[in-house]
């Protein structure tokens, strides 16, 4: 039963997009759902329905390792956070941060949490983006101090290239300088640098004859990247110069305003799609090197080209700051100065030493004296500066020295990461909780974009026979597995959801696996759309073998239960005819007024068998077959016809409502409408059924204007053998109408008889028409 929470929260949390919950702890540690906001839709794909029909569901979305939590429980009222992860309907994982307060409940002993949650999961993708982007600045930091201060650049270049590549997790990472006065457009490598295990193999030359336009392309001063299938002729032209090339991205560098270089990253492994931060990185360690190129080329202007670094300087998106060699600021960018809150004129002349948090000053100073001994190029720190409000930020600094008279100076690039701080801790165990999940994943997941599987895991070998590598490449195809009698189904459900974006099914087929052997799997598909735009279709597969096998053993039980009861209470009823027909002969012969009661006794007893034989029959049929939409008008109409109480008149709201249920629906009306005419006295006259929208359900109203009933025994109605004359009917009733979540309960009718509330789920109805197929 759902347990609403009090009063004056409910508004909040059925209008909160976090997840609010409250849920009972079992002795044996299983959280069972009390309560669960609408939220938990979009979370977790799931309706909160689903959770009060199976209130262990919340422990089943738990992975393994998470599941003894609740039994650390060990009293007392405590308030604490939990980071859960949870597994979608469709099979993701969601990252949830929760704060809870536990309570014991004085009635029943159990534990009660009662928590909020909320959806981490993006913040950690964005989190994973940001540390790329952070091992590239702490490239450029480098290059920084490399070719902006060295007179030689093209001596330090292949490090710097190799460095950043490093950074940037690239498989290949190049350098092509323009060649001036060809009469062609043309390029040559500079510099290459090729990850451990990827062969270095970038053409020397670019020529706009051999490369059929590509070349004008890489030096339009535009960056181009993501996978080359994205990428048109010129991804084709690079995978023929680079068989093993998936993506690339090319950063064009300018030197006085033109294009003369571009800096390359291959990435052979996968089709990778750079983010945004990466590329403005990228971007600006080509701006560095740019301004290292135009100071090697323009030496005797040496002036031009402090003042484009100064430009570089001045509008990077990061704080920079410069110092002498006793640490004495001399020179620092916007940037910086809005994340301290001082000006300018505050801090020029004053030292690192003044601004910084005393706690982290001999972190400081200790990297400080490591780049002044030359036994560190750079170094990176996470310290706290202190603001000119008296607050205080988290940054990350790199720093690293360059020569200036008199020494040596330092540069320091800055970033505020308050936040990223914050988030670091629950971001690492996100991860640790995500890496666990797919080791210990029972099934198959994986994702392909565009046709390709880019992602496979799970139990592969275990349920096939065959490896990853050999589903992942084709070898077999994963449809040559599917049993051909299943084929022709699967295959129409594939190309349905292929032409569908947003479309999911569900689907238990056969396959057949490498021994030989047939097992049944459940599939669960879905497609959507990528943040970039392409088609991605994302599964797990289960194997189902052995539930298929205890449900056809279950079926085949069934089967002959039902045969037998249909043979018993055939011959049953030849009996009650036979002793019915001797009762009859037996009353007509007596005169005697006390054995024609007997004989009338017996008549009664008779009919209820007959009457409880019935109720076998129809109970039998119970969830036999699957729920269907069926027209309420159509089905409340055919069961008063069948019915057709003679002096009744049926009134009944207009139609257009649609109701999801057993097809013994008909069944449902039809007692009801025969418990009206049997118990409702001489006096009834009209039955109306009335149909109320209440907080998305939608209500049912049976009521009539006869007798009614006692009102103590209202709670008892439902209840075999508690009422005279009550039969099975309500009972039936009921059972048919739980098998989808529909409930029934008995009270006065305001037409002055006996009235009945039924009450539909939301997700259970619609206003629409439904042509409904009889009840069998």
């Amino acid at each position: 039963m759902q347990n609403n929470p009090d009063s004056h929260l409910a508004f909040f949390a059925e209008r909160t997009e976090d997840l609010v919950y409250r849920l009972r702890i079992s002795p044996d540690g299983t959280p069972e759902v009390l309560y669960i906001s609408r939220s938990v839709r979009s979370i977790l794909g799931y309706d909160p329905a689903e959770f009060y029909q199976n209130p262990s569901l919340l422990f089943s979305l738990l992975p393994p390792e998470e599941r003894g939590l609740f039994l650390t429980i060990d009293g007392g009222e405590v308030e604490c956070v939990w980071p859960l992860s949870l597994i979608r309907k469709d099979g993701n994982i969601r990252f949830i941060e929760t704060k809870n307060v536990i309570h014991r409940d004085p009635v029943s002993g159990y534990f009660i949490v009662e928590g909020i949650g909320r959806d981490r999961t993006e913040e950690r993708q964005k989190e994973s983006d940001l540390r790329s982007r952070d091992r590239i600045l702490e490239a450029t930091s480098y290059m920084a101090s490399e070719l902006l201060t060295g007179k030689e650049w093209l001596d330090r270049i292949k490090g710097a290239i190799g460095r950043l590549g490093g950074a940037a997790n690239a498989s290949r990472a190049y350098l092509y300088q323009m060649n001036s006065g060809s009469p062609r457009l043309s390029a040559h490598l500079v510099a290459e640098w090729a990850a451990d295990g990827v062969k270095a193999g970038s053409p020397p030359y670019l020529d706009e004859k051999d490369f059929e336009g590509s070349v004008e392309a890489i030096f339009s001063g535009m960056t181009i990247g993501g996978p080359l299938g994205a990428l048109g002729p010129f991804g084709l032209t690079a995978l023929r110069a680079s068989p093993d090339l998936r993506s690339i991205l090319i950063v064009p560098i300018a030197v006085q305003g033109m294009v003369s270089a571009v800096i390359g990253f291959d990435e052979c492994r996968y089709d990778r799609v750079w983010s945004s931060s990466e590329v403005l990185a990228l971007e600006t360690a080509a701006r560095i090197i740019g301004a290292a190129m135009e100071g090697e080329a323009h030496r005797h202007a040496l002036m031009q080209s402090e003042s484009r670094f100064q430009r570089l300087f001045q509008q990077a998106p990061l704080g920079m700051v410069i110092a002498d060699h006793d640490l004495r600021i001399t020179d620092l960018n916007p940037a910086f100065l809005t994340m301290t809150g001082y000006t300018a004129p505050d801090l020029i002349g004053r030292t690192f030493r003044d601004i910084t948090h005393p706690d982290d000053l001999p972190g400081n100073e200790a990297g400080i004296q490591e780049l002044t001994r030359g036994v560190l190029d750079h170094y990176r720190i996470q310290k706290r500066y202190i603001r000119k409000d008296g607050g205080e930020i988290w940054t990350q600094t790199d720093v690293a020295p360059f020569r200036v008279k008199g020494g040596l100076g330092y540069i320091a690039m800055i970033e505020d990461v308050t936040l990223r701080r914050q988030a670091e801790e629950r971001l690492s165990e996100s991860e640790e909780m995500h890496r666990s999940f797919l080791q210990h994943f029972q099934g198959i997941v994986y994702r392909s974009i565009e046709g390709e599987p880019v992602f496979l895991h799970g139990a592969v070998l275990e349920i096939t026979g065959y490896t990853p590598e050999e589903i992942k490449t084709g070898n077999p195809l994963w449809e040559s597995l599917i049993h051909p009698a299943d084929l022709a189904h699967i295959r129409s459900r594939y190309a349905a959801l292929y032409a569908t974006p947003g479309d999911r099914f569900d689907e238990d087929y056969r396959i057949i696996i490498r021994d030989g052997r047939v097992r049944w799997v459940h599939e669960m598909l879905q497609h959507r759309i990528g943040g970039d735009g392409r088609l991605m279709i994302e599964a797990a597969i289960y194997d189902i073998t052995d539930r298929h096998r205890m449900e056809e053993e279950l079926s085949r039980s069934n089967e002959k239960l039902n045969l037998l009861q249909s043979v018993t209470r055939h011959d049953i009823l030849n009996q009650v005819m036979m002793i019915s027909a001797y009762t009859s002969l037996l009353s007509d012969s007596i005169t005697d007024t006390e054995c024609s009661r007997y004989c009338a006794e017996m008549e009664r007893a008779i009919d209820r068998i007959r009457d409880i034989a019935g109720f076998t029959y129809d109970y039998q049929s119970v969830g036999l077959n699957g729920p269907v939409w069926q027209d309420l008008d159509a089905v409340v109409r055919r069961a008063f016809m069948i019915r057709d109480p003679e002096s009744v008149a049926l009134e009944m709201d207009p139609g257009g409502y649609g109701i999801y249920a057993d097809p013994l629906l008909e069944k449902v009306f039809y007692n009801l409408i025969d418990n009206s005419r049997k118990h409702g006295g001489e006096g009834i006259s009209r039955i109306m059924i009335t149909c109320i929208e209440d907080d998305g359900d939608l209500c049912i109203l049976c009521e009539d204007d006869g007798a009614g009933f006692d009102p103590t025994l209202i709670p008892s109605l439902f209840l075999n053998g508690k009422r005279e004359g009550s039969g099975l009917g309500l009972l039936l009733i009921r059972e048919i109408l739980s098998i989808t979540g529909i409930s029934i309960e008995a009270l006065p009718s305001q037409m002055g008889g006996a009235g009945f509330r039924i009450r539909v789920p939301h997700d259970r109805w619609r206003k629409e028409i439904y042509i409904t197929p009889p009840a069998s």
